[in-house]
């Protein structure tokens, strides 16, 4: 079978490890059967604990406790969980368990089905953050529906216009198919624009009727994650039916034509077999400031002028050209049957020129010959300049992301007698944390800092306030000179009023000895192996920046071995999950308490998936960094 799987007997040894699984873990069959006291657990937690084909030999009360996220009908379990310690940077992991029974019917043991979809909530993630941006610009679109769907069509935001047109609010929709909420079916609309996109990775566009009847203008855009791959599809629609209704009659009434478009929204002008104009409806007259009363009638291609400033066969011509060599020199022109379909820019129309979507198709007479054709142009300028300032905005924030992550040190220089680890997580792009090392003879600097603010602004005060840090420390010995001379020279470059809360310690490896000033800074937690009790560094002066010629105290402690020092920043104990509770400093210096037995890094990354754990997939609001120094 294609998904990881397992079977455990009734006293939990494995049964079954088939080839998938042996692709996930890392973990070959042959080791793995037989195997009990949950080690079957170990590939993915790094520790030996009850998976989901355990919870179902449990009593369903007992899971119901203690497991919130474990979903049950009848005797099958399904979850969705991150976990922090399985692959490179944690994994995203979907389960199904049942039970197997024997001969008698009798419970004998359970399998288990395991799926990485890491690259699915990845992109989910992707998507999510960029919601304040959609409501922003497609919210405002009245007559436009607008959705964006991931890889399955499952919604993941819709516009006001789709939520009116449904009476359901975004929260009502998200997570359902498209296709059930919107039209009642099981399976997307025949010619889906979204379902093509996502078969192709190309955009695509056109006319589609719905199972109501109903016809729409429809564009299909697929979004793509980092590594190129489609993570969803933005699907833009218009409902042209009454459009569709009244060109079937305009054939036998060119009045009633003419009465029809003039009231549409869109730009539209309809012209004969001779290239004459028909109509010219208000909306052209307003786009082009050329009003209909000079342009009914006229023909040689006059209706390109406002345009082009020249004469030249536009859409409406190609309609009834069907010239395949005159359409190969209109780049992005698509034809659905008679239907043609085009987004250009023209340099000549407008100040700067503009983007014009437009489409065309042929008018009928009663016994269903081409008379004509219609064109109705929209001006999409604003919104295509949108989108480009946009994806150049997403753009720089990526550049600046990767340039703050150079500023962090590559590795931890060693120092005798200590072991470290070190964490830097932003909640956004860019963030306002830091940490840093400073080499010595026989010594270590280490500094760990938050920058007042969020984003950008954060993100450009922490790198100048790591330089003056970094600057003066490694031309002074004590860290109250480091940390008065950092400040006044943050104090003087600092004009929004930010500042920076910062802990400086010096590591000495041969008194086996910290000395450290705190600016300011949440007070880092030392662990004394001896009695398993916490004491705190706690603050010795104002934070930099905040008041010239402010003055700070230096203070030492020593270190034995087994004693545990974390520093970190305040995204670590204010971290919330979704009852607004805090991660808080109780449960911070318990699971500091029950994996000081590890080393430093071993330690960092329990203090990481007990986070992750609290929050349950909560957004994080705030940078988390931190530094795990172990005495050895």
């Amino acid at each position: 079978m294609p998904d990881a799987i397992l079977a455990i007997d009734i006293v939990g040894k494995v049964i079954t490890w088939n080839p998938a699984m042996e692709k996930m873990t890392g973990a070959l069959a042959i080791d793995m059967i037989g195997k009990g006291n949950y080690e079957y657990a170990l590939p993915f937690y790094g520790i030996r604990r009850p998976i989901l084909a355990d919870l179902v030999l449990m009593p369903q009360d007992e899971v119901e406790g203690k497991y919130d996220t474990v979903q049950r009908v009848g005797k099958t379990l399904t979850v969705e969980i991150f976990i922090p310690t399985f692959g490179t940077n944690g994994s995203y992991l979907w389960a199904k368990a049942a039970p197997l029974y024997d001969s008698q019917g009798e419970i004998a043991g359970a399998i288990e089905s395991i799926r990485d979809i890491t690259e699915r909530k990845k992109g989910e993630e992707a998507l999510q953050k960029s919601e304040q941006e959609k409501e922003a610009i497609l919210s405002s679109l009245k007559n436009v529906a607008v959705e964006y769907l991931d890889p399955e069509m499952r919604i993941i935001w819709v516009n006001s216009a789709v939520q009116k047109s449904l009476g359901l609010s975004l929260q009502d929709l998200k997570g359902k198919y498209c296709y059930k909420s919107i039209q009642g079916i099981n399976a997307p609309c025949p010619g889906c624009k979204a379902a093509l996109t996502l078969q192709t990775g190309q955009s695509h566009e056109g006319e589609l009727v719905t199972p109501d009847g109903k016809t729409w203008i429809t564009r299909s855009n697929g979004i793509k994650g980092r590594e190129g791959r489609i993570q969803g599809v933005v699907h833009v629609a218009m409902n042209i039916t009454e459009r569709k209704r009244a060109a079937e009659k305009i054939a036998a009434m060119k009045q009633r034509l003419a009465d029809v478009i003039d009231f549409l929204p869109d730009a539209t002008f309809a012209i004969d077999n001779q290239g004459k104009v028909l109509t010219w409806n208000r909306a052209m007259e307003k786009m082009t400031g050329a009003c209909a009363v000079d342009m009914v009638g006229k023909g040689d291609y006059e209706y390109a002028l406002p345009f082009y400033g020249i004469r030249r066969p536009i859409l409406a011509d190609l309609v009834l050209l069907a010239d395949e060599v005159i359409e190969k020199n209109y780049p992005g022109l698509q034809r659905d049957g008679k239907t043609l379909t085009s987004e250009i820019f023209i340099p000549t129309f407008g100040p700067t020129g503009s983007f014009i979507w437009a489409k065309a198709t042929p008018l009928y007479d009663s016994l269903g010959n081409i008379v004509g054709s219609i064109e109705s142009i929209r001006d999409i300028t604003d919104m295509r300049r949108t989108e480009q300032t946009l994806e150049r905005s997403k753009s720089e924030l990526r550049i600046a992301s990767d340039i703050q992550k150079s500023f962090l040190p590559e590795r931890i220089p060693p120092v005798s007698g200590f072991d470290l680890a070190a964490t830097f997580i932003p909640a956004m792009e860019v963030g306002g944390d830091f940490y840093d090392f400073i080499p010595g003879e026989g010594k270590l600097g280490m500094v760990i800092a938050d920058v007042s603010g969020k984003s950008v602004p954060a993100a450009l005060f922490m790198a100048l306030s790591r330089t003056i840090v970094r600057i003066n420390a490694t031309h002074h010995e004590k860290g109250i000179d480091v940390l008065e001379d950092a400040n006044n020279m943050i104090t003087a470059n600092s004009r929004l009023g930010m500042f920076v809360t910062l802990f400086y310690g010096v590591l000495d490896q041969n008194s086996r000895s910290l000395i450290y000033a705190n600016a300011g800074h949440p007070p880092p937690l030392l662990m004394r192996s001896s009695s398993n009790a916490f004491e705190k560094l706690e603050v010795t002066g104002i934070a930099l920046g905040a008041l010239a010629g402010a003055k700070y105290e230096e203070r030492r402690v020593d270190l034995t071995s087994g004693d545990v020092l974390v520093l970190y920043t305040d995204g670590v104990n204010e971290a919330e999950n979704g009852n607004y509770e805090q991660y808080g400093i109780e449960r911070f210096c318990s699971i500091v308490r029950e994996s000081c037995h590890l080393c430093a890094q071993g330690i960092l990354d329990k203090i990481l998936g007990d986070i992750s754990q609290f929050c349950a997939g909560q957004a994080q609001f705030d940078d988390i960094t931190m530094v795990v120094v172990k005495a050895v």
